[in-house]
């Protein structure tokens, strides 16, 4: 079986939807010929953690290879870290990116390259494939491919220079971190995008980038995760529930939801006890305060944090999706892999969303109703809307054949037809043929 190095930062037991393309690339791969050989960091601590996709990857087989951390982490049994109020999160994130570049995990560069010299030399390796954020892979990935001459496959799940995230409070900042883009894109044979709007900006940055040198794999849910899912008993739903899944940091926050739903009410007041909205994951102290603020706490429910099958189980048992994006710098990249989670349980979605990715997948969708993200007016009536559609046992189906395309293994089949490709005429013969062609771009 050919091999596949895959290089990446996040990886279960991660609790970070960042950890999820990774993995389920891995365990499809072998669908298709190619073993993963995953080389990735060793957690020291976060805000959450999921054993169970680490016990998924275990379970698949797949070679996983950590670099040295600390004693003392994630994998055994460390404590999580509490959950910060949003300004000092991003407080800290400024301060440690002002200082390293292209971020707080550069350290790691030179442990990924070292461990990565050692796999290459013990197997055979025919395919480097790197994903970020963090962006750090793919700089340890690009050196390898320099040492190697192994064909390189990067894969952007985010805008490397226009992420809410990017931070350049001085010139110097943002060319370090453009001259090591550079870098990366001079080695790579390959680069693949989440979506549109970054493979847009790549073109626009690099003048020598061309259309076709850039192509577009989105994020994918997994059919055997809805399977799993759905053995079991689903929560239990009493009312109405509007739901969403994932953390609340950077452009996505909870507060214009909670002003519309208090709105709703005002507009609607028998609507009160009977619908709900349901927060998956961790909420602040911020937003906690925010809850009692729009005095909506009978009609909010909070779980926490809970393991990957239970998340999409709430999504399952749930009326109405909910997702937000809301307006700033880097707004209009922003296309998670939640957002195909969401197609693939096939329920209504009320968007939040300025233009941009998000918007643009969701345009086909049909059953969805978009807003901007900071009209609290507008969700109250998108709220009251799918209200009475819900009473009238009316709610909008999902397009089936939109939700098929973003199944995670037929993306990975299209990832490893260009993997085939690579494979097939090493880039220093300097050959080129038409590349396999691509079903659909948004």
């Amino acid at each position: 079986m050919k091999k596949v190095l895959v290089i990446t930062h996040d990886y279960p037991p991660l609790g970070k939807g960042s950890v999820l393309r990774p993995l389920k690339f891995s365990k499809y791969f072998r669908n298709y010929g190619w073993e993963p050989i995953v080389l990735t960091s060793t957690p020291r601590s976060y805000y959450f953690r999921d054993n169970s996709l680490l016990r998924e990857s275990e379970s698949c087989g797949i070679k996983v290879y950590r670099t040295p951390g600390s004693g003392n982490n994630l994998l055994t049994g460390r404590k999580l870290k509490d959950l910060p109020n949003e300004g000092p999160r991003i407080l800290k994130r400024k301060l440690s990116r002002y200082r390293k570049q292209p971020d707080e995990h550069r350290s790691w560069i030179n442990k990924a390259v070292k461990l990565g010299k050692e796999i290459i030399e013990s197997h055979k390796i025919e395919i480097i494939y790197a994903t970020g954020p963090s962006f750090t892979a793919l700089i340890a990935a690009g050196e390898l491919k320099e040492k190697f001459k192994i064909p390189l496959v990067t894969d952007y799940q985010d805008s490397w220079l226009h992420s809410p995230g990017a931070y350049y409070p001085m010139g110097y900042h943002r060319l370090r971190n453009l001259k090591l883009e550079q870098e990366v894109i001079k080695v790579t044979d390959e680069i693949i995008t989440t979506n549109r709007r970054i493979k847009e900006y790549l073109i626009e940055e690099y003048d020598y980038l061309r259309h076709e040198d850039i192509n577009i794999i989105h994020h994918g849910y997994d059919n055997d995760d809805l399977k799993l899912a759905a053995e079991g008993p689903l929560p239990e739903k009493p009312k109405m529930r509007f739901t969403t899944s994932g953390n609340f940091f950077d452009l996505v926050t909870p507060k214009y939801f909670f002003e519309g739903m208090r709105l709703a009410f005002e507009k609607k007041p028998e609507m009160r006890g009977k619908i709900e909205a349901c927060f998956i994951g961790g909420l602040s102290k911020e937003n906690l305060k925010l809850i009692q603020k729009n005095n909506v706490s009978d009609s909010v429910i909070n779980p926490g944090y809970v393991d990957h099958i239970e998340s999409i189980k709430y999504l399952m048992a749930s009326d109405v999706l909910w997702f937000m994006i809301d307006k700033g710098v880097g707004d209009e990249v922003i296309a998670p892999v939640r957002l195909a989670e969401y197609f693939g349980v096939r329920k209504p979605i009320l968007a939040c969303v300025p233009d941009g990715a998000a918007k643009q997948l969701m345009r086909d969708y049909d059953a969805v109703r978009i807003c901007e993200p900071d009209e609290p007016e507008d969700i109250a009536t998108l709220i009251i809307e799918y209200y009475e559609l819900y009473t009238k046992r009316m709610m909008p189906i999902a397009n089936e054949e939109v939700v098929r395309k973003f199944n995670i293994d037929k993306l990975t089949y299209q990832l490893v037809r260009y993997f085939e490709f690579l494979r097939d005429i090493p880039p220093e013969f300097g050959i080129r043929k038409a590349k396999p062609a691509v079903e659909n771009e948004y």
